[in-house]
């Protein structure tokens, strides 16, 4: 797919954002999280936090994947929150629908993002995944990932395993990305 684009998001893309959020969630989750967990998702209450997210700018960067048919995907990423990440710069999301996965895309909005950190003046860069998705620690795994530490995020519905993977040299990595 050689027709998308990749720009930062706007205030006016959080619902479309919102939309494709909840829709990824639960092509990628369901049998990986408690169903309530998805069932649960709200569209609304995503489009206020993505309102937020984007609205507050730096020093969170927030990148949306649009096509001809619109927002097929996005990203965020800002400093790491949790220490246990080891790293400087953390992709906080990273969702693409089912039905354009498999064509680069993701990597694209992957190396964007990573760019945007390392133009921040971070050196390394990290994310958490579910130790269960396997499919998306191999994306990471073939990008370059190294397997950080583990956590366990608690939730209302149950408890969620995951597992970093972190880029130690952002600049060089951003470089080869483009």
């Amino acid at each position: 797919m050689s027709d998308f684009r990749i720009r930062a998001a706007t205030p006016a893309d959080a619902c479309a954002i919102a939309r494709v959020h909840v829709q990824a969630w639960r092509e990628t989750y369901r049998g990986l999280v408690p169903d309530a967990m998805l069932d649960a998702l709200s569209v609304k209450r995503n489009t206020g936090m993505w309102e937020t997210i984007i609205g507050q700018g730096e020093p969170t960067v927030t990148q949306v994947l649009e096509a001809h048919d619109g927002i097929i995907g996005f990203g965020s990423a800002g400093k790491a929150r949790d220490a246990k990440l080891a790293a400087s710069g953390e992709v906080t999301s990273i969702y693409l629908l089912d039905r354009v996965k498999r064509r680069g895309l993701g990597r694209a909005l992957f190396g964007s993002l990573l760019g945007a950190l390392a133009a921040r003046g971070h050196a390394s860069a990290g994310l958490w995944v579910l130790v269960e998705n396997h499919g998306t620690r191999r994306f990471y795994e073939a990008l370059g990932g190294r397997v950080g530490s583990e956590r366990v995020l608690p939730h209302r519905h149950g408890d969620l395993d995951e597992i970093a993977y972190v880029w130690d040299d952002l600049g060089r990595f951003a470089a080869v990305m483009r």
